[in-house]
């Protein structure tokens, strides 16, 4: 696919959609993708470590499933 059919299918979409939402995470998205810093580098030091540590957790095996959650939440929000 060449450039301008791309662009073209780009075009088509925005132009075919009525969903503010949509138009707006797009637009959001090509703002983020066109600026020089990356998402990682506007994070705070704070941020950063907090991220590292959640990756460590998940290589170290530190994790709760989904239903894990969902089950632990349910017992507080509706307690019998």
């Amino acid at each position: 696919m060449t450039i301008l059919e791309i662009k073209n299918d780009l075009h088509r979409m925005v132009v075919e959609t009525e969903d503010p939402e949509i138009l707006e995470q797009i637009a959001l998205l090509f703002a983020a993708l066109r600026q020089e810093k990356s998402l990682w580098d506007k994070l705070s030091e704070g941020e950063k470590q907090q991220i590292q540590k959640g990756l460590k957790d998940i290589r170290e095996g530190r994790v709760k499933s989904h239903e894990e959650v969902r089950a632990k939440v349910q017992t507080i929000l509706h307690p019998v």
